[in-house]
């Protein structure tokens, strides 16, 4: 009989240790400047605020799990000019220096710009037509048995005038007169101007 009751007093402990340990798992460990009524005893207070500081730890916050959702998504797409230039330059073979991308464009392409389309297309995005400068001309030898060169050159010269903006615009009603936009406000709508 008496191993019997030491049984019943261990199995006792067992559970209510593990008890403890449940309630110490739900409630989660004392985390570093929780609150502590001990620490408050040496205030001179009233009853009722004294009942307050037992609110606080009769409160326990609920674990609220948030939902969350893997999305996929495409990202924007970049684009890139010309391939990637891997920097692997053939020097030339009288050793002097090429100034590529100093002097000239330095473009890693198979299929190169012609430098006075280009040229024309930088002077049109500039905004810059009266800066005299120095423009490549170029030319061809026995043009008449090179049709793709002139019609790659018709080609560029024609993208570049459609991308030019037109030299009229054409409105889609009629636009007020000069004098009509030159007269003067009214007293009331300046006053509601000063008040905006």
């Amino acid at each position: 009989s008496e191993d019997d009751d030491e049984d019943d007093e261990d199995s006792e402990e067992d559970s209510s240790e593990s008890d403890s340990e449940e309630d110490s798992e739900e409630h989660g460990a004392a985390l570093e400047g929780d609150f502590n009524p001990a620490d408050f005893d040496y205030l001179q207070v009233s009853s009722e605020i004294k009942d307050l500081f037992e609110y606080i730890k009769r409160y326990t916050p609920k674990t609220i799990e948030i939902e969350h959702k893997l999305q996929p998504f495409i990202p924007d797409f970049i684009p890139a000019v010309g391939d990637i230039d891997a920097f692997l330059k053939v020097p030339r073979p009288d050793g002097k220096p090429d100034n590529l991308g100093l002097l000239v464009l330095d473009e890693p392409s198979t299929k190169q710009s012609d430098p006075t389309v280009l040229s024309l297309w930088l002077t049109e995005n500039s905004k810059q037509h009266n800066i005299t400068q120095q423009i490549k001309v170029k030319s061809l030898e026995n043009a008449e048995k090179n049709p793709k060169a002139i019609e790659s050159w018709i080609e560029s010269i024609s993208e570049l005038h459609r991308c030019k903006p037109p030299a009229t615009v054409h409105y889609s009603r009629p636009m007020p007169d000069i004098e009509t936009l030159m007269q003067e406000w009214s007293p009331e709508f300046e006053e509601l101007l000063g008040k905006v």
